[in-house]
């Protein structure tokens, strides 16, 4: 009788959850920088000198 021996697919799982888990943290990341750029920008005009 023959054994059926499968691929060992551990390390296509790890590959596919770091590729989701950088994707996410990229995301997360850019919307900060978004979100500090908006408050920069809200700081800027409201501490603008009066002409």
């Amino acid at each position: 009788m023959k054994v059926r021996r499968y691929p060992d697919r551990n390390g296509v799982h790890v590959k596919k959850l770091l590729v989701l888990a950088a994707t996410i943290a990229g995301v997360l990341l850019y919307r900060k920088v978004q979100e500090s750029e908006a408050r920069k920008t809200v700081w800027s005009q409201s501490t603008d000198s009066i002409d």
